[in-house]
């Protein structure tokens, strides 16, 4: 008799082994669905409700969170956007230049490094000299006046990525830097530079060096592509307010030095400033700009592996 019995406690055991059913937890829904994995490959996972067995229902594995089995292990999902693991192997800073910079009168360098899938800041040095000596044609002596423009500028700028690329079959970005952008950017500098005036006693030009402060906070928009996990090209624009003491700058000469050239009254309205342009006549101005990038990747040290964090098991 205790033979029997304890037979059919086991077949009762067992039956209720075999009706255990796995708990597959969605990100939009708070109650797990009561089911039997059927299968996991790379973007679904297939399952068979605990109620409706008959069916076998297909969802896409980014819609998951979890699923925990009946032997007590768990296994989480990950949005690949929010994974470094999906990236081993790819280079996270980046060494840029300003292929266009040195063409107006100096040189933008820029550092970058990935914060996370998505994300990234960039930092900037514009050295103001390190390129062409900026000039304009004076119709009056009928010569260049050069600036001699000398200084430096920094600035700094989260990079938010806004459109990512993405492969055909999942939305794992191509490499973890790539893709369309906006960046809130701040950026300050101070240099020196040559302006023009007329000796009101022998009616001579002589050039006098005035100092410039100039800052600018803007938003900058481009798209960045990165060649075989070695390089990176870029182009961008910016639009924003820029604020610097040229006009004021300009108006002390003309009152120190009467009478003045007219060429200094007519300066470069608007004003070309070294990383952006402004429109305003006074001291504060509407900012564009915008330029190409060229780039070089390579890591600072070697990365530490990131737990995979897509498989735990439950204590």
């Amino acid at each position: 008799m205790k033979k029997t019995a304890g037979f059919l406690v086991c077949l009762l055991l067992l039956a209720a082994q075999g009706k255990a059913q796995e708990k597959l937890y969605l990100k939009n829904q708070k109650e797990p669905i009561a089911c039997k994995i059927i299968e996991i490959n790379t973007n679904e996972i297939k399952y068979q409700p605990e109620d409706a067995e008959q069916l076998t229902i297909g969802i896409n594995k980014l819609d998951a969170e979890k699923i925990v089995f009946k032997s007590g292990r768990v296994q989480y999902f990950t949005d690949p956007l929010d994974d470094f693991n999906f990236y081993k192997g790819q280079k996270r800073w980046i060494a840029k230049v300003g292929i266009l910079s040195p063409a107006f009168g100096y040189t933008d360098l820029y550092l970058e490094k990935s914060l996370k899938p998505g994300k990234s800041v960039e930092f900037q040095a514009n050295i103001i000299g390190l390129g062409k000596n900026m000039f304009y044609y004076n119709n009056y002596t009928n010569t260049d006046l050069y600036l001699n423009q000398r200084g430096v500028s920094v600035g700094a700028g989260i990079k938010v990525l806004r459109m990512p690329d993405f492969e055909v079959s999942n939305r794992k970005l191509l490499h973890i830097l790539q893709g369309s952008y906006l960046k809130p950017n701040i950026m300050v500098g101070y240099y020196q530079r040559d302006f023009i005036v007329l000796d009101p006693v022998t009616s001579v030009y002589k050039t006098m060096k005035k100092d410039i402060i100039i800052s600018q906070l803007a938003v900058n928009f481009g798209k960045q592509w990165i060649l075989d996990n070695t390089f990176s090209l870029e182009v961008y624009g910016s639009l924003g307010l820029g604020v610097d003491n040229f006009r004021s700058q300009q108006n002390k000469i003309k009152k120190d030095n009467m009478p003045v050239s007219p060429y200094l009254e007519d300066e470069n309205m608007p004003y070309r400033n070294f990383g952006y342009t402004k429109f305003g006549r006074g001291d504060a101005g509407l900012a564009i700009g915008g330029g190409v990038k060229l780039g070089y990747l390579f890591n600072w040290k070697k990365p530490k592996d990131v737990p995979a964090g897509s498989v735990k098991a439950r204590k």
